[in-house]
């Protein structure tokens, strides 16, 4: 009896777990989805909640921060995607080219995803404030850096290498989202912020 019971009770935590993980889920690609065809201004909770077909209290119940918090969740989304659009082609690639291909990946996503970046621009100062707008791509770029180094010396630390690109990567970003540049000057920046970081230590 008590194990029938602790069997039922454990179903049923798994079912709400699952729910809980595809509301969440969904209310993040609507968020992309609004933000791909909206100017993220014109973005809203109800909106997000319409699109992603639950309540607005479902939306806080998920993201008690609302929409910075949202916007988060979103750009980090967006931004592992980038991680793997050049996945095959990394995989294949050596030395320097395996960052500059990566890079070259996450900023045609980035791209894609316009009015994400002017989210993350806007935003980015309240979440700062709040613990940080995102997980620094540096964790992404050590390994990397790591296969570099089986092929050519470094002149410093690799998680020094991964913190600069890191650093340029994200200012270039800004930069590039505010119309500082233009989507062809952004790529081809962008995908040398390896490259930049390189020479900076050398």
């Amino acid at each position: 009896m008590k194990e029938n019971f602790e069997q039922q009770h454990d179903l049923r935590k798994q079912r709400g777990e699952e729910k809980y993980s595809v509301v969440h889920v969904s209310i993040i690609e609507a968020t992309i989805e609004l933000l791909d065809s909206k100017v993220f201004t014109d973005v809203t909770v109800p909106l997000i909640a319409q699109q992603a077909g639950c309540s607005v209290p479902s939306i806080y119940n998920h993201f008690p921060g609302a929409l910075p918090e949202i916007f988060q969740h979103a750009s980090a989304t967006v931004r592992d995607l980038g991680f793997r659009f050049n996945q095959e082609k990394v995989n294949q690639a050596t030395g320097m080219d395996i960052l500059e291909i990566m890079l070259e990946g996450l900023s045609e996503v980035y791209i894609s995803h316009r009015n994400m970046s002017h989210a993350m621009a806007s935003y980015a100062n309240y979440a700062a404030v709040k613990g940080g707008w995102m997980p620094t791509i540096a964790t992404t770029l050590e390994p990397l850096f790591e296969r570099v180094r089986k092929d050519q010396e470094l002149p410093v630390s690799v998680k020094e290498l991964a913190h600069l690109t890191s650093v340029i990567g994200r200012g270039l970003n800004h930069f590039w989202s505010i119309n500082g540049l233009s989507d062809e000057e952004y790529l081809e920046l962008f995908s040398q912020s390896a490259n930049m970081a390189l020479k900076a230590k050398s």
